[in-house]
């Protein structure tokens, strides 16, 4: 692997995430070059990404604007654009290319260029969406539903390169930003401009979002800052945030009225804000760029969730990180959802963030048995950590009712690490008993629910072992009798009542769609033009499966007899 390209034209937070897989290559092949590409609007933070060798912007934000007027009718206008944005690439050719990004128009990319092996998704020339890598598949199929995405996004950038040092996997966990890249005097003069000296406690909040209901209330933020304003002198509380930030910055400084207040929404470049997030003594924010960045540095930091954002798929990649989210069922709402009463934006209350936060000013660890007190108020503190399997983890910090909703994603969270570790048999009930201790009875009788969902299980179960059945027949009739049409319609007719029945089974359950989901694109992602080939890689379909269904059975019976016993 001498010569690798990757790309990543998603969000900077994205970028920020798979920084774990660009060491992970660099450790695996020491002597490569890699090529990054990235979208032009992030092209100032290619200074502070390290282990790469070179950085490319394009402008796919245009090119993609482009495409959507035409109705992806390639006029001579995209044809330019494309020309422009892929100088210097097509020509070469590569050992490795990985594609990052996960929506329809980024899968053209692994289609054109000449590359020895693919790593994401890709188009074939049917314009059907394939992934030869089960990660990709997963995340690809997990964004459709976000309601069962609950791997984290860095455990599935750096898990996209299968890699081995003697018996053990080789993982990377942490993501990284190198400040040092850039001339050192120059973080100097940024925190200088803004008026922060060496001696300040800075408290930056980044109060911006995506979305408004991920944001937390305004007027909290401003009560927020008036109670470390009236601490210690030597606090200064930072707003940060993009131009679109700058009205509500300008509203809590008219609130709080306080020169220590520096006011910054809308002013910052990316390379200040990543200095002024590196000298900050404790980072307050939503789950935002701003919050990768502050893990990437190794700020402290607190992650209030509101609306609709799953912590687990994009949540803080460090141990021992706090996140705060509000008690309510709802929580997160879906995505498509537009909420008229975000209840969930109040519950979070600022004294409560006070507090906690100087908790963690105080110390870094050991303040896990302080936030009990928090129990009962409407907010749910968790604590992040990184599991046996070495995949992050974020576990409820104070003792709650465990339901069905969190029970059923914790269940498929360690299926599909145990599959995607390859640890079929030896299922860590260590694991399985941590996370029941972090809750003291149940909302309901979860065992019915389960068991329940069991059944459905059982017959995909069955259906996977029917297809194994058709598709063991159709190599037969591959190696014996190639050309007996009739008996290829006949086996194919079968295959695609079986995927039919699948599909309408799973689709009761989004864990189970999800899986089936993953498995459609498998399906859809065979290379192979003969009988022979398509019914190998049918049968491997079914098979993985199967294994990931049987998985699953046996997580949820570990779960189900420990909840039985616990609840007698």
């Amino acid at each position: 692997m001498k010569n690798i390209i990757i790309l990543n034209l998603t969000r900077m937070g994205d970028l920020i995430q798979s920084t774990a897989l660009f060491k992970k290559i660099k450790l695996t092949y020491p002597e490569s070059h890699v090529k990054l590409i990235i979208s032009s609007e992030f092209a100032e933070i290619m200074l502070f990404l390290p282990y790469v060798d070179e950085i490319k912007t394009v402008d796919f934000k245009g090119l993609s604007g482009l495409l959507k007027a035409n109705n992806f009718e390639f006029t001579l206008e995209i044809l330019r654009a494309l020309n422009a944005m892929f100088d210097g690439i097509l020509n070469v050719n590569y050992d490795l290319a990985v594609n990052l990004s996960h929506d329809e128009i980024s899968a053209y990319f692994l289609y054109i260029l000449n590359s020895l092996k693919n790593i994401g998704i890709s188009v074939t020339r049917e314009r059907t969406i394939i992934s030869n890598d089960e990660m990709i598949a997963y995340i690809f199929s997990a964004v459709k539903n976000r309601k069962v995405s609950v791997l984290n996004l860095v455990d599935i950038y750096e898990r996209t390169l299968k890699t081995k040092q003697g018996c053990n996997k080789i993982h990377v966990n942490n993501i990284y930003l190198d400040a040092k890249k850039k001339d050192g005097e120059q973080g100097f003069e940024v925190l200088k401009k803004y008026g922060i000296k060496e001696n300040d406690i800075v408290i930056s909040f980044a109060i911006g979002a995506s979305t408004e209901l991920k944001k937390w209330r305004y007027d909290y933020f401003a009560e927020l800052a008036k109670m470390f304003l009236n601490g210690d002198t030597k606090t200064k509380v930072v707003l940060l945030g993009a131009d679109y930030d700058a009205k509500a910055g300008g509203f809590i400084e008219s609130i709080v009225s306080n020169e220590r207040l520096i006011n910054l929404t809308g002013k910052t470049s990316i390379s200040d804000l990543i200095y002024i997030v590196g000298r900050s003594n404790l980072l307050i924010t939503h789950d935002t760029g701003t919050m990768h960045i502050g893990v990437a540095v190794g700020t402290k930091l607190i992650v209030i969730y509101t609306g609709n954002v799953g912590f687990l798929e994009t949540g803080p990649y460090a141990d021992n990180r706090l996140l705060v989210i509000p008690d309510i069922g709802c929580f997160p709402c879906d995505f498509n959802l537009k909420c008229l009463n975000p209840v969930c934006q109040g519950l979070i209350k600022p004294e409560y963030i006070y507090d906690m936060s100087l908790m963690i000013l105080e110390k870094e660890t050991g303040y896990a048995e302080k936030l009990s007190k928090y129990k009962n108020i409407g907010i749910i503190p968790y604590l992040s950590r990184f599991d046996s399997k070495k995949f992050i983890d974020y576990l409820p910090a104070v003792k709650i009712k465990l339901n069905f909703k969190d029970l059923k994603l914790k269940i498929l969270k360690l299926s599909l690490e145990h599959y995607y570790e390859g640890d079929f048999c030896n299922i860590d009930e260590n694991e399985i008993q941590l996370f029941l201790d972090c809750f003291e009875g149940i909302e309901y009788n979860l065992s019915l629910d389960i068991e329940e969902e069991l059944k459905s299980v059982e017959n995909l179960i069955a259906l996977c072992k029917r297809g194994m059945s058709e598709t063991k027949k159709m190599i037969n009739l591959a190696l014996q009798d190639p050309f007996n049409s009739k008996k290829i319609d006949e086996h194919t007719g079968n295959i695609k009542s079986i995927d039919f029945d699948l599909k309408y089974i799973s689709s009761v359950y989004d864990d189970l769609s999800l899986f089936n989901q993953m498995h459609v694109i498998s399906q859809n992602s065979s290379v192979s033009y003969d009988l022979f080939g398509l019914a190998i890689d049918s049968l491997k379909n079914y098979s993985k499966y199967k294994l990931q269904l049987s998985i699953l059975k046996k997580v949820s019976l570990i779960f189900l007899n420990r909840i039985k016993n616990q609840t007698q």
